[in-house]
């Protein structure tokens, strides 16, 4: 299974006017990878780029990729947060609060003899990281914090649309590939991301459930290869080749992804824009957690703002 990540807005959250930030995913099953990749090389040459940018792109050429994206065996999620919900106060008090934490965390593994002699220094550069905007940007923590989630609810969407057995081929190795910020190297955020992503996941906010008749013979080869032997998955084997930072004109994914994201966020903050709406129409089942459940899901840390323009988010959702 392949999935590809990337984002819309610049995460800035200004304090003078409303803006909204999106993340999105793609799951693509390892069958179709080649179709949506012959895909992006004839709509490349169609509309005379390189690389698929939907920002670059007239509104009208957005709604016949995502009409494309709707009618393949794909999958997707997008989360949204805005300026109203979260705002500077907020992400530095959730630092904080994040700091205290793993201070927090490394006294008590300390005092429960833990032997791993690299713990102090892990815990303390975690703790400089997650305090200090000269480490690491409000822009980058915020969506290296916030892609946890994302990965994670993609990863459970990949188990739960694919469960039938037409698809147990497609589930024996996971990419997870992201559109990479800076030409061969890892951004601040990225780098973060690495640290936090598997103790965040090893943790139990994150628990992965996957479908009992799996277990039954012939043994579904998810649980033949991820399967621990106690009824839980071994991450570092879901995670084995990690997160792939790459530039985005090497995966028709990270191109479509951008595609979804950009129109997501648009659909959000151009209520009156008739042409993006129509667009993301092809767009909102696929994007469900869940049959009936929402199509975008709203995030905020909890020293933000409780309050949340529905009216603004009521066609999204």
């Amino acid at each position: 299974m392949h999935l590809y990540f990337d984002e819309s807005g610049d995460f800035a959250f200004p304090e003078d006017r409303f803006d909204a930030y999106v993340q999105a995913a793609l799951i693509c099953p390892d069958s179709f990878v080649e179709k949506i990749e012959h895909y992006i090389a004839n709509k490349n040459r169609e509309l005379g780029v390189d690389e698929l940018h939907a920002a670059a792109l007239p509104d009208e050429e957005l709604g016949p990729i995502c009409q494309f994206l709707a009618g393949g065996p794909l999958s997707m999620l997008a989360q949204a947060t805005d300026s109203q919900v979260m705002n500077a106060g907020a992400i530095a008090a959730h630092r904080e609060a994040q700091a205290r934490q793993l201070a927090q965390n490394l006294e008590h593994y300390q005092r429960a003899g833990g032997q791993w002699p690299d713990a102090a220094d892990w815990y303390k550069q975690r703790i400089k990281r997650a305090d200090l905007a000269s480490r690491v940007s409000n822009v980058e923590y915020v969506q290296a914090d916030l892609l946890v989630g994302l990965i994670y609810t993609a990863l459970f969407k990949s188990i739960v649309r694919y469960v039938d057995d037409a698809w147990r081929d497609d589930l024996v190795d996971f990419h997870f590939i992201l559109d990479g910020k800076l030409p061969g190297k890892l951004a601040a955020g990225e780098k973060e991301l690495n640290v936090i992503l598997m103790p965040r996941l090893g943790s139990n906010d994150y628990a992965m459930v996957v479908p009992t008749t799996w277990q039954q013979e012939p043994l579904h080869p998810f649980i033949a290869k991820f399967g621990s032997g106690d009824d839980k998955l071994s991450l570092n084997r879901v995670f084995e080749h990690g997160l792939r930072f790459a530039p985005s004109h090497e995966h028709a994914g990270l191109q479509l992804v951008d595609t979804i994201a950009y129109v997501t966020r648009r659909a959000i903050l151009e209520s009156d824009n008739q042409v993006i709406h129509r667009a993301y129409a092809h767009l909102r089942d696929l994007l469900r957690t869940e049959r009936g459940g929402q199509a975008v899901r709203l995030v905020r840390y909890d020293e933000g703002q409780d309050s949340v323009d529905d009216q603004r988010y009521r066609f999204v959702v």
